[in-house]
């Protein structure tokens, strides 16, 4: 052992040097590579640097001076003082800290994250969505209802308040009850379905007399009868939209609902062609022998009949395509959209659903991007914010 002591001492210097020459080479070569593997400059680095820069504003000015050449950014030099100075202070043993890790740093992996996405901004959600809250303390009212550790109190409530609302979706979830194991709750959703149903048929029945009782007049009043075909038309498109009707004889109202919907085109697209007339008319007369009253009472009479037209087109169009005659529908909804341009941010949500399902997606972009008004809708809002962002 002494004598490797003493052969060591007689080649101090040239070990020292060796040394320092593998600890110089190798802090060199660390330094470059950390030159590329890590971002050191841009913006964000020179902001960042200034900010603790400023921080250090009334240090004195021997701390300022360490802190510029410290490792507070990315550079060479300090990268390079640090490695040579951290091989040195450990001799050899250093050697393998520095080696592993260059070959970390060349095979480490990061997690890829998506930034910038610009799809949805999270942060807008508490300003730009109505405030959703739960009322029964639960996250969805179908396993509400299937649920069998939920007390009876609170889905006879819950009942209660989805029977003031007659949308397919309340209704869809009132139909669940019908087989529920619970007496009375399957009682209560059959009677507020019953309700429902009755208060159509009835409706139904009001206006099939008033078809027939004109039909058997000798002097029918047209209009009574158009106005009638189209709320029928409605009235059966609801049996079917709402899913209460039977499975069975949802064909024959879809078929009911398209022949009310003809029957009163025929008088209301005739009809604007006799009013605009009608108007033309009385505008060429002598402003003294003008009634101006009247002449309003027309342009009234025309707006409302340009509604009703689009109404019975756009309610075709949903026909058509709850029976998946995509072409048809779009035919239907393109003329609705003509006759009521003012209020086309009612039919185009239809038509884009539309070129949607027939996979034409650039035009129901484009569609959304021309129709700024469709953001209002807070149900719409995500799936508009979504598509103008879409590629």
């Amino acid at each position: 052992m002494n004598n490797i002591f003493a052969l060591c001492e007689q080649y101090i210097d040239i070990i020292v040097l060796l040394h320092v020459t593998v600890s110089l080479l190798l802090a060199y070569f660390a330094s470059v590579y950390l030159l590329k593997r890590f971002k050191t400059s841009g913006k964000e680095i020179e902001e960042e640097d200034k900010k603790r820069l400023d921080a250090i504003a009334e240090e004195s000015w021997i701390f300022k001076l360490l802190f510029t050449i410290s490792l507070h950014k990315y550079n060479q030099t300090a990268a390079f003082l640090f490695l040579f100075l951290f091989n040195t202070s450990i001799p050899f043993l250093g050697y393998f800290f520095t080696l592993w890790l260059i070959w970390y740093m060349v095979n480490i992996k990061y997690e890829k994250s998506v930034a910038h996405t610009n799809i949805i901004n999270l942060d807008e959600f508490q300003t730009t969505f109505l405030k959703v809250s739960r009322v029964f303390g639960e996250g969805s009212l179908i396993n509400l209802m299937d649920n069998h550790y939920v007390p009876q109190s609170k889905k006879v409530k819950a009942l209660s308040i989805l029977a003031s609302s007659d949308t397919p979706v309340s209704l869809h979830i009132i139909k669940q009850t019908l087989t529920s194991t619970d007496d009375e709750v399957r009682m209560f959703g059959y009677a507020i379905l019953n309700k429902t149903e009755k208060s159509i048929n009835a409706r139904i029945d009001t206006y099939l007399q008033v078809i027939y009782s004109q039909n058997s007049k000798t002097d029918k009043d047209e209009e009574k009868i158009a106005f009638a075909a189209k709320e029928l038309a409605f009235l059966y498109w609801e049996l079917v939209y709402t899913e209460i009707s039977h499975d069975s004889l949802k064909s024959n109202f879809l078929s009911s609902a398209i022949t009310y919907v003809e029957m009163a085109k025929e008088y209301y697209i005739p009809l604007l062609d006799v009013i605009v007339q009608s108007i033309e008319e009385h505008e060429k007369k002598d402003v003294i022998f003008q009634d101006l009253d009247g002449l309003r009472r027309k342009r009234k009479k025309l707006e409302e009949t340009y509604a009703v037209c689009a109404k019975l087109f756009t309610l075709m169009g949903r026909i058509y395509m709850h029976q998946k005659e995509y072409e048809k529908a779009k035919g239907e909804f393109t003329v609705a959209k003509e006759l009521l341009p003012e209020h086309s941010t009612l039919i185009i949500p239809y038509l884009a659903e539309v070129y949607y399902i027939t996979k034409k997606y650039r035009i129901v972009k484009t569609m959304i991007n021309q129709t700024k008004e469709l953001k209002l809708n807070a149900k719409l809002y995500p799936v508009i914010t979504q598509w103008e962002n879409a590629s």
